[in-house]
């Protein structure tokens, strides 16, 4: 039944009222005329009651119309206000629906269809509205028979639990691609408090899906790069304390990351003899904020007390105050430059032997450094001559420079290799022939910053090539006198159409068992990977340089060879001329010096074990002293007292620290030894003690080095001896 405003039953009130007075003005107008005539002038009072009644009565009925007519007319004239705010508050709405970003819709509880549908909703699902209206939202949402799980389902959690939810979901949207959406579901009520409806939100979070994972993978690799630089890193607060240590940090330190993380500064891996100077380049910073610090060496101690050596380089992670720290252990490359700095003259000899210099230019810097073999090899004199680029280049014979440039260019930007001979006009103007091998090194980049290479002086090689072009007798000289191997094959079928005697002698085979045989058939490549490389080289290049092989002679032995090789013309075809230089010797005097290395550190552990040996001798012979009742004291050349047994302290009550260094003449006559000490090897009856002492002095040399003599002082109780003699002799 519709409920009665209160307008309305104002009107029905007044009505009302006005009905009943009516009916009683009637009925009393009937009793009047028909049983109150006798009474005429009491009916007449009568009369005039009823009529002011009635009178009264019509006016509050009027009144009540009036009220109520007035009270209609306020209320309709709100009605109407509250229908146009109704309707622009749908307009609102529906204006903000279609505004928003998020996918809306409103949903059926009983059978999930859809009621409504935002513009976002049918663009996401790529759907008309006609095509959306009376559809379930699994099945535009899903493409899904059947409706999701309660679990992950955000309508009917909101169904069971009355309340608004919130969780992520995932749909289908038009192209059939997966979106991630974050889901809100408010339930809606009806005017009995029942839910019939449920408003669902949907937000696009596949944008921010992506960037969370990509974030999340960034973090991986860069945790996983944290982890496997190769170096011991750390990320420290201002003030020192470790943040995050990796897996080689730990193994330097000798310390776990929960044992290191929050809880040490990285200072107090700092040896003490270092750590004014660490903390002067920190110190430098906090002061100067534009202040790098730049990579510096430090000893490093370890949780074990163990020193490293180590190369520190710190970075600031931008937008905090933490620091990056990178530690490489430089320990075995320390010793392995004090062994190199060590054989350093054995190189620089066998550079001056062999003619072949090494050379190392810093392409940005444009510097260059040179071994002494450099510069006997450009005739220039260390001390005046500035070796740069330009000043080693002016020195290349000019028509050889195009060729130089050209190459040198291939190598630094195209990264080709730099092998080639060339020729330099030395300061008095001799002509020499050069060999130079060099190999770039690039940065990250590809931009060249730094090369290596060597130069060999091959003026006799060169020599020997313009005599044999001159002159057949020339070049057979040459060709046979050459203490380096030299061979001549056809580059057609490689048979050896010349050999030299040094090849002769260094393979043993006579030149009848070479001639007209390969190097396969004669089985002398002990690699044939080396032989494989040599091709590949002489393809690229059309030369070789100094390739160290391995050969088998015919005696079954390895000779370790530089082999160098080169196309030519040679009797009107194509052949290869190859010199090899027999290093074997030289690799084995590098072995043996390895070798010998490696025994003088055994050696020096022997040493070390011994030396363990006799300290804890040492240590024993202390102890089983303490346990003698006599003293024992061990003093110096000038009377000091060096070391004694617990007896001393036991008999004195003095302190360690106050009896060492002492003199102990003194030391002994203020405890009441005085005659003791005047009366060596008597015996003194000692009062304090109530004890028969006796003191004896043996002189003693303290060593060998430095003759200087020392004494051992003991002091024998015979107390039970004189008390046994005493009673002797009283018998």
């Amino acid at each position: 039944m519709p409920k009665i405003s209160q307008w309305e039953k104002c009107i029905l009130l007044a009505a009302l009222v006005w009905t009943v007075a009516l009916m009683a003005s009637y009925y009393w107008n009937v009793y009047c005329e028909t049983y109150a005539a006798p009474f005429s002038n009491h009916a007449q009072f009568q009369l005039r009651w009823v009529a002011i009644g009635h009178f009264l009565l019509w006016s509050a009925a009027m009144a009540g119309l009036f009220y109520g007519a007035r009270r209609f007319r306020r209320s309709e004239k709100k009605r109407l206000k509250a229908e146009e705010d109704l309707k622009q508050s749908l307009e609102l709405s529906g204006i903000v629906l279609e505004a928003t970003q998020d996918a809306i819709c409103i949903v059926n509880v009983n059978d999930y269809s859809i009621q409504s549908a935002n513009g976002v909703f049918l663009r996401q699902t790529g759907r008309t509205l006609d095509q959306v209206i009376g559809k379930t939202c699994h099945a535009v949402t899903h493409s899904l028979c059947h409706p999701c799980g309660t679990a992950s389902c955000p309508i009917r959690m909101a169904m069971e639990t009355g309340a608004c939810q919130t969780m992520e979901h995932l749909h289908v949207g038009k192209q059939g691609e997966t979106l991630y959406e974050e889901v809100t579901a408010y339930p809606i009520q009806d005017k009995d408090g029942a839910i019939n409806r449920i408003l669902h939100v949907a937000r696009d979070v596949t944008a921010r899906k992506g960037v969370e994972e990509s974030l999340r993978q960034s973090q991986e690799k860069y945790r996983a790069i944290f982890e496997n630089t190769g170096a011991a890193t750390i990320i420290v607060e201002a003030d020192g304390t470790i943040v995050m240590a990796n897996r080689e940090f730990e193994q330097l330190s000798g310390y776990f990351s929960d044992e290191l993380e929050g809880k040490r500064p990285w200072q107090q891996f700092v040896a003490e003899k270092d750590r004014e100077l660490v903390l002067k380049k920190h110190s430098q910073k906090e002061i100067d904020g534009n202040h790098s610090i730049d990579s510096y060496e430090f000893r490093f101690t370890g949780a074990a007390g163990t020193i490293r050596d180590v190369v520190v380089r710190w970075g600031e992670i931008p937008g905090t105050n933490k620091l990056v720290g990178s530690f490489l252990d430089i320990t075995d490359q320390k010793r392995v430059e004090e062994a190199l700095r060590s054989s350093e003259s054995l190189l620089a000899l066998a550079q001056k032997i062999s003619h072949l210099g090494s050379w190392d230019w810093d392409v940005v810097s444009n510097t260059i450094t040179w071994s002494d073999e450099m510069y006997r090899i450009w005739g220039v004199d260390r001390d005046s001559f500035s070796v740069t680029y330009e000043s080693t280049f002016s020195m290349v014979h000019p028509e050889d420079r195009e060729r130089v440039n050209r190459a040198m260019n291939e190598a630094l930007y195209a990264n080709k290799l730099f092998n080639m001979d060339y020729r330099l006009i030395l300061s008095d103007g001799r002509v020499r022939t050069v060999a130079v091998q060099g190999e770039v090194a690039f940065d990250e980049g590809g931009k060249p910053i730094r090369m290596d290479g060597t130069t060999q002086d091959i003026t006799w090689r060169q020599e020997a090539e313009d005599a044999l072009r001159r002159s057949e007798e020339k070049f057979a000289k040459a060709f046979h006198a050459s203490p380096d191997w030299i061979v001549i094959s056809r580059a057609g079928d490689g048979k050896y159409i010349e050999v030299n005697e040094a090849f002769l002698d260094i393979t043993g085979y006579s030149r009848e068992e070479v001639i007209g045989k390969t190097s396969t058939e004669l089985g002398i490549w002990f690699d044939p990977r080396d032989r494989m490389l040599m091709l590949k080289c002489l393809n690229e290049n059309s030369l070789v340089r100094n390739l160290e092989v391995s050969f088998r002679i015919k005696s079954g032995e390895l000779r370790i060879m530089l082999w160098s090789a080169e196309v030519i013309e040679y009797g009107g075809e194509a052949c290869l001329i190859a010199i090899a230089r027999d290093v074997t010797e030289q690799r084995v005097l590098e072995k043996e010096l390895r070798k010998s290395q490696s025994q003088l550190y055994m050696k020096h552990e022997e040493l070390k074990n011994l030396f363990l040996q006799m300290e804890n001798i040492r240590r024993e012979w202390e102890q089983t002293l303490d346990f003698i009742s006599d003293i024992f004291i061990l003093v110096d050349n000038g009377g000091r007292i060096k070391r004694f047994n617990r007896a001393l302290e036991n008999f004195t009550t003095v302190s360690h620290r106050d009896i060492v260094g002492r003199d102990w003449k003194q030391f002994l006559a203020a405890h009441g030894l005085q005659q003791n000490v005047l009366q060596p090897g008597v015996e003194i009856y000692n009062g304090a003690s109530g004890k028969w002492l006796v003191l004896n002095f043996r002189p003693y040399d303290e060593g060998a080095v430095s003759g200087d003599m020392g004494g051992v002082v003991t002091i024998n109780d015979v107390t039970a001896i004189k008390t046994a003699a005493i009673g002797y002799s009283t018998v």
